[in-house]
């Protein structure tokens, strides 16, 4: 008698172009931890990735379609941002959100391909009617087709984890029809099959109110490595890590090194910086630029995952000077992986950050001014700091275990238990 094959663990994730950035890191720690667990793993990916997985596993370049296309740029917004980056900082401030209106009132709001593209991948697998799909990082364009295109029975379940607020993906790589009405055609299509989490529970509330079903909350997996130990270098090393973008207070970093250059040496890492950034992250470059020297040293490559966690390791204070309103109830990745190391960092009131920021509350800024004066005060309170942060690690490395996330997504939310979860949260 023939042996039923246990269900597998099938990624798909559009965004996954290679093994850089927090898609990957999301894929692959997902993915370790299904293997971990005896499931067998595979990870179907953009069209574009051209690696190899660690460990064997089996990915398949399967999508042609985006995550999401609505911060690409082209030759005019490269013109106009370019231009635009010579203004005075009022002037130039004023220049991005115009081209950005201009271009979602010109784009129209559809199902992209991902929907057909993933189905065919699933036919050509064979046999996934018991497997899991895993959908953590998608657009509303990405979802928008599923119900039409992915017969019910091609799964066992879909698991769809929302990390983006209902307004950010009704406004950015929008659908046809606004995300309430998509969740409830997926619904609709997929009945109890159907599993939505958020990565926050701030998030999940927000999601579950406007969607009256039931979303749980799935936080973030984390694989990092040792907690760090010792006290604070001298002088004491501050880090930015990840994209210069302006929701991530790029702007406020100049401003930092010339008050605290005197007492701290800064690592800022941004990756690439051009003509269709925006212009207010420009002039911040080229100040920054004008500064760089023995006490500031400017990373404008890709990392590796390997180069990029040993740099959040060495800081002895993380930098987030990110905007609060445009963050809200959304996660972090960077903080996520700082807590897990046992590196303080310095976030935003109003918002994820805040309720995550760990031990010391004096971390949490409120506006521009309080972001130097923040710093300045961690800075000259590291040896107490960093002690208690390497001593919170623990528990927040087992909530952000992948198995953790792992067992959640293995287990159908139920609304009873999410929204008494989301109450001890609150």
């Amino acid at each position: 008698m023939e042996t039923a094959r246990p269900p597998r663990l099938i990624v798909a994730d559009p965004g996954l172009r290679g093994l850089l950035g927090h898609h990957f890191a999301y894929t692959h720690a997902v993915a370790e931890a299904a293997q971990a667990r005896g499931i067998v793993p595979v990870v179907l990916a953009s069209a574009a990735f051209r690696d190899t997985l660690p460990a064997g596993m089996l990915c398949l370049p399967s999508f042609a379609a985006a995550y999401q296309s609505a911060g690409q740029g082209g030759s005019l917004r490269r013109a106009v941002f370019g231009l635009g980056s010579r203004l005075p900082a009022s002037l130039a401030a004023r220049v991005a959100p115009p081209l950005r209106q201009l271009r979602r009132s010109v784009r129209r709001p559809m199902a992209d391909g991902f929907a057909a593209e993933l189905a065919a991948a699933l036919a050509g697998l064979c046999d996934t009617g018991a497997d899991l799909v895993l959908l953590h990082s998608v657009s509303a364009t990405n979802l928008a087709g599923l119900a039409s295109a992915l017969p019910p029975d091609r799964l066992g379940a879909l698991a769809v984890v929302l990390r983006r607020t209902p307004d950010d993906m009704d406004r950015d790589d929008a659908g046809p029809r606004p995300m309430a009405a998509i969740l409830a055609e997926l619904r609709a299509c997929f009945g109890s099959k159907l599993r939505l989490y958020a990565d926050t529970a701030p998030l999940a509330r927000q999601w579950a109110d406007l969607s009256g079903q039931s979303v749980a909350e799935a936080p973030l997996p984390v694989v990092a490595p040792p907690i760090r130990t010792g006290g604070p270098s001298d002088p004491p090393h501050l880090v930015f890590a990840g994209g210069a973008r302006g929701e991530k207070g790029y702007g406020l970093l100049p401003g930092l090194v010339r008050a605290l250059g005197h007492s701290a040496r800064f690592t800022i890492h941004s990756g690439p910086i051009g003509a269709g950034d925006d212009p207010l992250v420009q002039q911040a470059h080229r100040r920054l630029r004008a500064l760089a020297g023995s006490g500031l040293a400017l990373m404008e490559t890709s990392l590796s995952p390997g180069a990029y966690l040993d740099l959040l390791r060495s800081a002895d204070l993380l930098l987030l000077p990110y905007d609060a309103v445009a963050y809200g109830p959304r996660s972090s990745g960077i903080l996520a992986e700082a807590r897990a190391m046992g590196v303080p960092s310095v976030v935003p009131a109003g918002c994820w950050m805040q309720d995550a920021v760990g031990p010391a509350a004096e971390l949490v800024f409120a506006s521009e001014a309080g972001f130097v004066d923040r710093v300045g005060w961690a800075i000259g309170q590291l040896p107490n700091l960093l002690p208690a942060y390497a001593a919170s690690a623990a528990d927040w490395r087992q909530t952000h275990a992948p198995a953790t996330l792992l067992a959640r997504l293995l287990s159908p939310p139920h609304r009873e238990d999410v929204q008494g979860m989301i109450t001890m949260k609150s």
